[in-house]
């Protein structure tokens, strides 16, 4: 399958208000964000190149040391006829972490493999809007982990807790952070109000007890209801149950 364009990652377009949603007053804003080296942007490719990014990704720790982590509609269209076909779907997806300005600063990774649980690729059950992307180096042999280290992950929703999300607007080349906190939403999603956290942080790491080296905790990536926000303001994620869990330890083992 052809990656999916840039259209379809909706977190952050204009919309309508949501109910339930924090009001705009105090609510915390992006701002610019310097190199995060296991945070990158995800792109789509033309004859093996980097096209245009349109979503953003983290490596988290893995025995493989290959493993990211990012919303599932950034790679699988809901709705796949099979697994291998959804697990195939990021063959022409590329992620380059660290991306800044144009600069790839420690290489290009291809991805392999995509793992989805079935209640997202069959059904686009928001509460699965997650996926693991396996990957390899486009140049050289360093597993991407091994190039610029990872984040931890937690599989116990962790809402009404203080995160930083870090990601890349599709409409810009550089990346941007915010630090709110999570709210729950429902029996197994959070909300988590920002602005200006728009097209292209979908899959963007929510990261928990992030420390002077700017590494965290992944408890959530920008997705799930809405496909992340209808608006920039207000965005979601699905909870890292033990379903993400399962999920995470089937990318392991494949």
């Amino acid at each position: 399958m052809p990656p999916l364009p840039p259209s379809t990652d909706v977190a952050g377009t204009a919309g309508g208000a949501t109910a339930g949603a924090p009001t705009r007053r105090g609510v915390p804003a992006v701002r610019p964000a310097g190199v995060v080296p296991q945070v990158g942007a995800v792109f789509s490719t033309v004859d093996g190149r980097p096209e245009e990014h349109f979503c953003t990704a983290a490596v988290v720790d893995s025995p493989g040391r290959n493993l990211l982590v990012t919303a599932a509609h950034c790679a699988v269209a809901p709705g796949r006829g099979s697994a291998e076909e959804a697990a195939g779907s990021g063959a022409s997806l590329v992620f380059v972490p660290g991306y800044h300005q144009g600069r790839h600063p420690f290489g290009t990774w291809s991805v392999t493999r995509v793992v989805t649980d079935p209640r997202w690729w069959r059904d686009g059950d928001p509460d699965f809007d997650v996926a693991f992307l396996t990957t390899r180096p486009l140049v050289g042999a360093r597993p991407v982990e091994e190039a610029v280290g990872a984040e931890g992950l937690a599989f116990q929703p962790q809402w009404h807790g203080s995160v930083e999300a870090v990601g890349y607007p599709s409409t810009g080349d550089r990346p941007v952070v915010c630090a709110s906190v999570l709210l729950g939403f429902g029996r197994d999603q959070a909300q988590f109000p920002c602005r200006g956290m728009t097209g292209g942080t979908s899959g963007s790491p929510l990261l928990a007890a992030v420390g002077a080296d700017g590494r965290g905790t992944v408890v959530g990536a920008v997705g799930g209801y809405q496909s992340g926000g209808s608006t920039a303001d207000l965005s979601y994620s699905p909870g890292f149950g033990p379903g993400i869990a399962a999920l995470y330890r089937t990318a392991v083992d494949g």
